[in-house]
């Protein structure tokens, strides 16, 4: 454990970036449904297609880095194009990369 976090002390002054990325369902609710009055309607919604619009961005202290806004879901390649090209130019001097494991960080 000592021999870890002497390890991890080798990071300590450089500057930490968080990374993550959110979505929103542009179809979230039923507009028009039956039932008994006075009674709320609980289901799914079936047969219809969604729009997501999603967010991905780095954040350095209070600054956001790198946003990007885009259509659909996350996917590895997407975040690794975004990584590469939108990321990592934007750090002109070496970080810390902290981010969640999620199935399309690689």
């Amino acid at each position: 454990m000592q021999q870890y976090l002497e390890s991890l002390a080798v990071l300590k002054d450089f500057p930490i970036v968080y990374i993550d990325e959110t979505g929103i369902d542009t179809y979230l609710y039923r507009k028009n449904a039956r039932a008994p009055r006075g009674e709320k309607i609980h289901s799914k919604i079936s047969g219809r297609r969604f729009e997501r619009t999603s967010i991905v961005s780095g954040q350095v202290g209070q600054t956001f880095i790198a946003p990007m806004i885009y259509k659909e879901s996350m996917t590895s390649d997407f975040f690794v194009e975004w990584f590469k090209q939108e990321l990592l130019p934007s750090l002109k001097t070496p970080h810390v990369i902290v981010m969640d494991n999620a199935s399309f960080h690689p």
